[in-house]
C-alpha cells in the first residue's frame, strides 16, 4: 500500500513539476497586427519663405495599425490631423515707422496618411517611408508697416503634399511608446507664382518641413 501511495505522489509531483515548467517558459506568440491611438506635437516651418525657425506648433493626433511581419520588421499606416506652417518673425528698418518688428502667419491643417517601414533593433524601432497629405485648411496674414493683401484664390496651396518621413520610437512604459520623427516635401506644396509678393524665396516654390515628437498608447 505504501509503494502505491508513494507511486501516486510521485505520479503527481512530475505532473506538477511538467505544468509548472510549460507555464513558467510559455510565451504568448506575437501578434500579427497592433493599433494605437497617437498624439504629439509639429514643430514645422515652411522652406521658400523669407523666414527660418521650427516655432509653429501644431497638433499631430489620430490613429494606427501596425503589421508585424516578424519580431524586427513591420509596416504601419495612421491616419492624422496634422497642423504645420509658419510664425516668422523680422526685425526691419521702414521710413515710415523705423525699427520694427514684422510678424508672419501661416496655417496649414492636413488630413495626413504616412506608410512605414519598420526595423526594430533592441529597444529602438526605426521607421522610414511616404506620406499623403490632403490640405484640409489654410490662412495667411501679417503684421507690416504697409498693409499686406493675400487673395486665397491667387496665393493658394495645393491640395496634395508628399513627404518622405524617418523616425524612431521606444517604449515608455507598458503600452505607452515615444516617437520622434523628422518628414520634408518631396514636390513644392505652392508655385513660386503663388507666394505672395515680399514673402518668398528663391524660385522652387515652398516645402513643409517638420518635426514632431508624438505619445502613442498601442493596444
Amino acid at each position: 500500500m505504501r509503494r502505491a501511495y508513494a507511486s501516486l505522489f510521485i505520479l503527481a509531483a512530475c505532473c506538477s513539476a511538467n505544468s509548472f515548467a510549460q507555464s513558467s517558459y510559455y510565451e504568448e506568440d506575437p501578434k500579427v497586427f497592433t493599433g494605437g491611438l497617437i498624439l504629439g506635437t509639429n514643430f514645422t516651418q515652411v522652406d521658400g519663405d523669407t523666414y527660418y525657425g521650427y516655432y509653429k506648433i501644431g497638433l499631430n493626433a489620430g490613429g494606427t495599425v501596425y503589421v508585424h511581419f516578424s519580431k524586427t520588421v513591420g509596416v504601419s499606416m495612421e491616419l492624422l490631423y496634422a497642423q504645420k506652417g509658419v510664425r516668422g518673425v523680422a526685425v526691419l528698418q521702414s521710413q515710415y515707422v523705423g525699427t520694427y518688428a514684422e510678424k508672419y502667419y501661416l496655417n496649414l491643417n492636413y488630413a495626413e496618411v504616412p506608410i512605414l517601414f519598420h526595423i526594430k533593433a533592441n529597444l529602438i524601432d526605426f521607421e522610414a517611408g511616404l506620406s499623403y497629405a490632403r490640405l484640409i485648411s489654410f490662412k495667411e496674414w501679417a503684421e507690416t508697416d504697409q498693409p499686406a493683401y493675400f487673395n486665397p484664390s491667387v496665393n493658394y496651396f495645393k491640395n496634395s503634399d508628399f513627404d518622405y518621413v524617418v523616425g524612431l520610437t521606444i517604449k515608455a512604459y507598458k503600452n505607452l511608446y515615444l516617437n520622434a520623427r523628422y518628414q520634408y516635401s518631396i514636390l513644392s506644396i505652392r508655385d513660386p507664382q503663388r507666394i505672395p509678393l515680399g514673402f518668398g524665396y528663391g524660385n522652387n516654390g515652398q516645402f513643409n518641413n517638420t518635426c514632431a515628437l508624438r505619445v502613442m498608447y498601442v493596444f
